[in-house]
């Protein structure tokens, strides 16, 4: 094996680029990951597809340790995070934070929006041959029914939330290639899209989600082109994710079922507050997490708990959907702290840079991890990438338009 640094490695005569390695491990990772998500890991089996998944860390590994160049100082952190890393995965049985720092680090030297690009790509296509196979048969298609909603289509996914979810991501990163010349056609599209999904699916928050980034978005794109308002605007976005951690964390931390206000806010937000206090009773925060126990609604078990009430899992249900909880609790709090300043990092840059594009993202994904438990799930959230990844300072060409 012969070693080129910072560009590739030659094996058996063959030169594999750095970029290569990079999104070998990137589609090895992504594919086993979003079939997790599906009926397909009723099938072929949930320990067999984080198997496969695994085989993605030593292409990683080489990116990051054999390939890239860092200094000394630089390359120490990395192996102290990569271990610390190891041990939450360790102590939390969920591997998905290794996954998160060795696609971020690895990162370095690769155009973000490649990376963009290849997980709409793969979202998109993943999705749709998902709603087809579930259409035809090939897969179930779980159904669940509730006096209190209208029935709700899963189109394949493990639970009916994960569909309406992965499109909230999937608009993001299109809007995110399409920034600075995002039309009224570009959000038609988006909001029909929405509105089949929400019918099918009646996934509250995402819907709402994508609506409200619609404008928030379009402010921004004001806001890059040259608007003073929509500048100043845009110059607050970087503060929601530390913002909104924070709330959420206290509200579900201090919520009381006795308090007016708090049991509104519950409500309003589908029991989070309640199951997160819930969680800060059953387990302590501590620095390198541990695992949880949960009981859920996804997959045919928990469809069919769903649909009959009467059975066990109604009264014993749980699980900690707010990601900032989720985090602090099952990852710990080094995990947390991390995961929080490398968004915000995030946000200040693109404010920075006066591109804007990712702060509005940022704010985006911040709101929709109080409600969801995907902050660090890369099928989910592809964005955390571009901490390290080299990011296009885009020049306006639309000149001033205030």
């Amino acid at each position: 094996m012969n070693i080129e640094r910072n560009k590739g490695i030659s094996i058996l005569g063959n030169y594999i680029t750095g970029e290569q390695l990079y999104f070998l491990g990137f589609i090895i990772y992504f594919i086993p990951s979003f079939l997790l998500n599906t009926m397909f890991s009723s099938t072929i089996g949930g320990h067999s597809l984080r198997l496969i998944s695994y085989m993605a860390i030593p292409f990683l590994l080489g990116k990051v340790f054999i390939i890239d160049k860092w200094k000394l100082k630089q390359l120490f952190l990395i192996f102290f995070a990569f271990v610390i890393s190891l041990v939450v995965w360790r102590k939390a049985q969920n591997a998905d934070f290794v996954f998160v720092c060795l696609l971020m680090v690895g990162a370095k030297n690769i155009e973000f929006r490649k990376i963009i690009s290849w997980f709409l790509y793969l979202s998109v296509i993943s999705l749709l041959l998902t709603f087809i196979f579930a259409l035809v048969g090939i897969i179930p298609n779980l159904i669940y029914y509730s006096p209190l909603r209208p029935t709700r289509y899963a189109l394949g996914m493990a639970y009916a939330t994960y569909a309406a979810t992965i499109y909230l991501y999937i608009v993001l990163a299109y809007c995110y290639l399409r920034f600075g010349n995002l039309n009224v056609w570009d959000y038609f599209g988006i909001v029909v899209i929405d509105c089949i999904i929400m019918g099918l699916t009646n996934t509250r928050l995402d819907f709402f989600a994508v609506l409200f980034f619609i404008p928030i978005v379009e402010i921004a794109q004001r806001a890059y082109h040259g608007n003073r308002v929509s500048r100043i605007l845009s110059s607050f976005y970087w503060m929601a994710t530390p913002i909104l951690a924070t709330l959420i964390i206290v509200l579900s931390f201090f919520y009381h079922s006795g308090n007016h206000i708090l049991h509104k806010l519950d409500k309003l937000f589908s029991g989070r507050l309640m199951y997160g206090q819930i969680a800060f009773k059953k387990y302590n925060v501590n620095l390198l997490g541990r695992k949880i126990v949960e009981h859920t609604y996804s997959g045919f078990k928990g469809n069919s708990f769903q649909n009959n009430p009467m059975d066990h899992i109604g009264i014993n249900y749980f699980f900690i959907d707010s990601s900032y909880v989720r985090m602090l609790l099952l990852w710990g709090l080094i995990a947390f702290c991390l995961v929080i300043i490398s968004m915000t990092i995030i946000a200040i840059r693109s404010t920075i840079n006066k591109t804007y594009v990712l702060s509005v993202i940022m704010l985006i994904v911040a709101i929709n991890c109080m409600f969801e438990p995907y902050i660090i799930h890369f099928v989910y959230n592809p964005f955390l990438l571009a901490l390290f990844a080299k990011e296009k300072i885009w020049t306006p060409s639309g000149g001033n338009n205030e």
